[in-house]
């Protein structure tokens, strides 16, 4: 048995988990090639008091969650008043951050578990996933796995680790072949309830071009991460947080500006060509669960241009996110 190692990203003591039904291997990669993406809809400045939709103003509520048989959403509930941390994209944000980055396209929503409290930015965007669309795969095979009632394969392990980790991309299509082609991501999608997210890889189309909303990556994110709800059962899901907090260095910019130290970040980042992406879970030290993140973006020249502006918008939820809640009247 070889453990999973995680370094230079330690999980402290009450966030370490035992991966006691696998054996995790850390394997080396192959280097890492980006996937072409195309232009994303045009975005808006609507955000809604729903998670799926809503008026044409930029709000913070707080979510429950619905299960049904063949997908998982979420549905709102009444916020007390005064418990919401600040929105960090209330007021003049949007268009300062629209005359900062002219004519990009930028969506963003954070899910703060401490509250229940949800903040959009551009909510009706569907723009291109690159990578992060591998947090999907990742948790396809970890559902195969389960369904089977067995143990994460060498092989399996072999494909996870390095397309987590350093990102590479022919473990996508090895994933989707082993576990019967077409149609084996839209499965995933349906499974895991990812409505605002388009699938159209199946057809042997890039997989990077899927369009997907932040709101959908939060949502993935909160069932294979913290399993609030979902379909993962813990010990699948502590394979999923090991691999994501041990991304390699160079690829932990995004959900991590502004984040202190001493709190453990799980992420994954897309970037290929126009499009910059980055999700999250940023979990607090202490009892608490931290927030989940997913900041799209496409219009870049290359996908380093657009790394200062997707940090530039975490800066602003980490801000918002650290400040010390009001009490509720």
């Amino acid at each position: 048995m070889v453990a999973f190692m995680n370094p230079g990203n330690e999980v402290p003591d009450k966030k370490r988990r035992r991966l006691s039904v696998f054996s995790v291997a850390v394997l080396a990669a192959a280097a890492i090639a980006g996937c072409t993406s195309n232009a994303a809809i045009a975005p808006t400045a609507t955000t809604g008091s729903t998670l799926r939709s809503g008026p044409s103003t930029t709000t913070s509520t707080t979510l429950g969650t619905t299960t049904s048989t063949s997908a998982l959403s979420f549905t709102t509930a009444t916020s007390p008043a005064g418990a919401c941390r600040p929105d960090p994209f209330a007021g003049p944000f949007p268009e300062v951050l629209s005359n900062r980055y002219p004519g990009k396209q930028i969506t963003a929503f954070v899910y703060d578990t401490r509250t229940r409290c949800a903040y959009r930015l551009n909510s009706s965007n569907r723009q291109p996933t690159a990578s992060v669309f591998k947090v999907m795969v990742m948790a396809g095979t970890l559902f195969e796995a389960q369904e089977e009632n067995r143990e994460l394969s060498e092989w399996d392990l072999g494909q996870l680790t390095p397309m987590i980790t350093q990102s590479t991309n022919p473990q996508v299509r090895s994933l989707w072949s082993s576990f019967g082609s077409s149609p084996w991501f839209r499965q995933q999608a349906d499974i895991f309830g990812l409505d605002e997210t388009e699938i159209t890889a199946d057809g042997g189309s890039a997989w990077g071009r899927t369009k997907t909303s932040a709101a959908d990556q939060v949502w993935l994110l909160r069932q294979v991460l913290l399993g609030e709800t979902g379909v993962l059962t813990p010990d699948y899901r502590e394979v999923a947080l090991s691999l994501m907090t041990s991304v390699v260095p160079e690829q932990t910019w995004g959900v991590t500006a502004g984040v202190p130290s001493s709190w453990v970040v799980a992420q994954k980042n897309g970037f290929a060509g126009a499009t910059t992406n980055s999700v999250g879970w940023i979990d607090e030290p202490g009892p608490g669960n931290g927030y989940f993140v997913a900041i799209l973006s496409t219009g870049w020249s290359n996908f380093a241009t657009g790394i200062p502006a997707v940090e530039y918008v975490n800066l602003a939820i980490a801000g918002a996110m650290f400040d010390t809640i009001a009490d509720a009247e």
